[in-house]
């Protein structure tokens, strides 16, 4: 919550908004480059956030009807789709009728901006001649609807959560003498916003440059630098400097929170054929009439039964409590390795066609009635293996 005092300012800088705020170009003659081409970014800024290329197109009608182009040029450029003006034409436009110069030999390598202008404008003309005037048709024509990329948009809903920012700053502007930083709680507001990380992302962006900027000029022996600040007492611009870091470490504050309250990415399930793909069995023995069942089967398997028709053993792999049988490379990988057991088959044509013909209760004690040593099982799976059956 304001201060009164904030209040006060705060309802100046309000007022003031009726007035023409576009950036003046005044005095650029003592400019350093620096200057100048911070001067001319924040223009451009100003003029694509405040305005569209719609709005901006009279600028540009404005500055021809100025610089020597004739009525019928006017008209054909006037006949144009408003949305072949962009705002950098316009912004372009805007800043040379407010004095900006057409030439400096120390930005933009001394090309002439009036001549780019120029050609700006004859080609929007060379692309628009074939546009539609709608006053001279009855049927109503769709006008062509620009749609913002989602980049944009953010940055836009950004911008816009920055109001209450700006209208502090402009507060300190009018006075910063009783301008209080901690009447301002950024995090709280930008919060209450519903700002994410993406947005202050483009925030910080936003009043880093500044910041950086203000704790030089706290700092700094330019003399340039200082008399840009030398309005300011180094009270007043400790206070301001304050408020900047106070925004910066709001967007920073909210966007670990969005790390830490990320959801972790869920993996994507692998898929049982590819998990299976290495493993090597016996599809099928013709003697023994035997036939595997698909290796991709076993993933979430319970039990497993094998049969190695070299070694003539016969085992059962069983899983771990509360896992679930799976397959890595080429070996079973799961098992309970207590449990898990395998025995040699004396009679393998006999025993095998009762095991084809037993139930799953019967199943429970084949193994025991096999009257054999019991040998652990060791996870791999060759040439040799049958895959039997699952559970």
């Amino acid at each position: 919550m304001a201060t009164k005092s904030m209040a006060k300012h705060l309802a100046t800088a309000r007022a003031s908004k009726g007035k023409d705020l576009s950036p003046k170009w005044d005095g650029h003659e003592s400019w350093d480059e620096s200057q100048f081409l911070r001067h001319f970014h924040s223009a451009m800024t100003w003029y694509r956030l405040e305005s569209s290329g719609k709005e901006l197109k009279p600028k540009v009608i404005d500055w021809m009807s100025r610089n020597g182009y004739t009525k019928n040029q006017i008209t054909e450029f006037k006949k144009t789709k408003d949305n072949r003006c962009g705002t950098t034409v316009g912004a372009i436009a805007a800043c040379l009728l407010k004095g900006m110069p057409e030439v400096r030999a120390d930005w933009n390598e001394g090309r002439n901006t009036a001549d780019w202008l120029r050609n700006s404008i004859s080609k929007i003309v060379a692309d628009g001649k074939d546009d539609i005037d709608d006053s001279e048709v009855a049927v109503e024509v769709k006008p062509d609807v620009y749609t913002p990329s989602i980049q944009e948009r953010v940055r836009e809903a950004s911008y816009k959560m920055t109001e209450e920012i700006e209208t502090a700053i402009e507060a300190f502007q009018a006075d910063p003498e009783s301008f209080d930083p901690k009447a301002f709680k950024v995090l709280n507001l930008l919060k209450a916003k519903e700002a994410k990380a993406a947005h202050s992302r483009i925030i910080k962006e936003f009043y880093s440059k500044d910041l950086n900027e203000l704790i030089e000029a706290s700092t700094t022996k330019d003399e340039q630098l200082k008399e840009a600040y030398s309005h300011l007492s180094k009270a007043q611009l400790k206070k301001i400097t304050q408020f900047y870091q106070e925004i910066v470490s709001a967007c920073e504050m909210l966007g670990q929170e969005a790390k830490i309250n990320r959801k972790p990415k869920a993996k994507k399930a692998v898929p049982a054929e590819k998990i299976v793909a290495k493993l090597k069995y016996k599809k099928a023995d013709e003697p023994l009439k035997l036939v595997s069942i698909n290796p991709a089967d076993i993933i979430g398997a319970k039990e497993l039964w094998i049969y190695n028709t070299k070694t003539r053993k016969l085992g059962k792999y069983i899983a771990n409590e509360y896992l679930e049988l799976t397959v890595k490379g080429t070996s079973i990988v799961g098992f309970n390795e207590n449990t898990s057991v395998q025995k040699t088959l004396r009679k393998p044509v006999e025993q095998l066609k009762a095991f084809k013909d037993s139930g799953k209760v019967q199943l429970r004690k084949f193994l025991e009635d096999i009257n054999a040593v019991d040998t652990k099982m060791n996870g791999r799976i060759n040439e040799e293996t049958i895959l039997l059956r699952i559970a």
